[in-house]
């Protein structure tokens, strides 16, 4: 065997492993690939998940904000009502006094600002059935 045979041998050799290698990192960068794509795809539907819920979000926090809104109205006349007490102690003692004079369930409504039921109770509770 002379050098130059075993330099074509070696050469041949080395071709050969150099396209096996090739050939592994042609399959390997296939695989990496088809992973590469799966997560871009799940990245994408993350992505649109996230879009979706800060739009519902914001959605929530308008409606929250209305409802705030709402409460702090609904808060402000629950505390001008507390001061009420002496104005409807009032009616009820002009109703009162309306019942001792014969007024209607209607009067009471009209006059003192009662509901039927109010109209109803006082007169039970007040008019002389003698």
């Amino acid at each position: 065997m002379t050098l130059s045979n075993v330099f074509w041998g070696v050469s041949v050799l080395i071709v050969l492993l150099e396209t096996a290698l090739l050939i592994w990192l042609w399959v390997q960068h296939g695989r990496l690939r088809r992973s590469f794509d799966q997560l871009r795809c799940a990245f994408e539907r993350q992505q649109r998940d996230i879009v979706g819920l800060c739009a519902a979000a914001v959605r929530i926090d308008e409606r929250m904000g209305k409802w705030f809104d709402h409460l702090k109205e609904m808060d402000t006349k629950i505390h001008e009502m507390g001061h009420l007490p002496h104005d409807t102690e009032t009616s009820y003692q002009t109703a009162i006094e309306r019942i001792a004079q014969g007024a209607g369930v209607d009067d009471l409504v009209d006059e003192c600002g009662l509901t039927r039921e109010e109209a109803v109770l006082l007169i039970r509770m007040h008019r002389n059935d003698d």
